[in-house]
């Protein structure tokens, strides 16, 4: 579904990506993983589309990114980012109907299908007790899972997420990730995200990349790059694996 070959990005002369090649299937949940600072968050901005490559090519459905038009990308592509800000007081329904413009035409106004999609979302994320709340005073946590529930709403083929669950509490970032899980399995959603809990990649996801310094280190099957050699040297910490699924960060005094 979505294939990376040979891909850089600079800044201005400091060079983000380096020689990127990889590829990530349809219908799998693959985490990013590596320190501040080692391209995670450029690579996922290359792979929407927000971003143009400078050199290499990204291709979706065997088709470079760049043929696609915004709207095409926005049927078939959703993002949920970090920092989500919202100066105007819509209210939360509205917020997640904003998920299903790629889909309106022109002057004409929502219709029961979409009405239907938005609630099943604010359901599977259970912010529908904020239908009529303000998005900008729901807490953070709230306003992204509500946010969540947009991204979900456009039905998207590929779900971006960039540190999509900072500000939520531990039971609704595993209630989150349980729910996008049975996505991927159940529908063939494809997942595409950026975590710094190792325990939750290891516990979600099929595959891996990892990163460092903007380049590929690591990619591959799970079980193949969750393995404590490895993140000890990726992240210069000590790391010991328990059971098949499951991380202990050792503190070193």
């Amino acid at each position: 579904m979505l294939e990376v070959e040979n891909l850089s990005f600079s800044y201005k002369n400091k060079k983000v990506l380096c020689n990127l090649n990889f590829s990530i299937r349809k219908g799998k949940f693959a985490a990013v993983i590596g320190p501040n600072g080692s391209g995670k968050t450029t690579l996922l901005n290359l792979l929407t589309g927000f971003m143009q490559p400078q050199e290499g090519k990204i291709y979706f459905d065997s088709r470079p990114i760049n043929e696609y038009s915004i709207n095409q990308l926005a049927r078939k592509m959703a993002v949920v980012s970090q920092d989500v800000n919202f100066r105007f007081p819509f209210t939360c329904l509205e917020v997640v109907m904003m998920g299903r413009t790629p889909f309106k035409e022109r002057m004409k106004v929502f219709g029961k299908k979409d009405l239907e999609i938005v609630y099943r979302c604010m359901e599977e994320t259970n912010t529908l007790q904020y239908a009529d709340a303000f998005i900008t005073e729901v807490s953070g946590g709230e306003r992204q899972r509500i946010v969540l529930a947009k991204a979900l709403a456009q039905t998207p083929e590929v779900l971006f997420l960039d540190e999509a669950f900072s500000s939520m509490d531990i039971c609704y970032c595993i209630k989150s990730l349980n729910m996008l899980r049975k996505l991927v399995t159940e529908q063939g959603m494809t997942v595409v995200s950026i975590m710094h809990d190792l325990n939750m990649a290891d516990t979600f996801s099929d595959t891996v990349i990892a990163l460092d310094e903007g380049r590929l280190i690591g990619w591959g099957r799970r079980e193949e790059v969750m393995n404590p050699e490895f993140l000890n040297r990726l992240f210069k910490v000590k790391i010991e694996k328990v059971g098949s699924r499951g991380l202990v960060i050792v503190p070193q005094l």
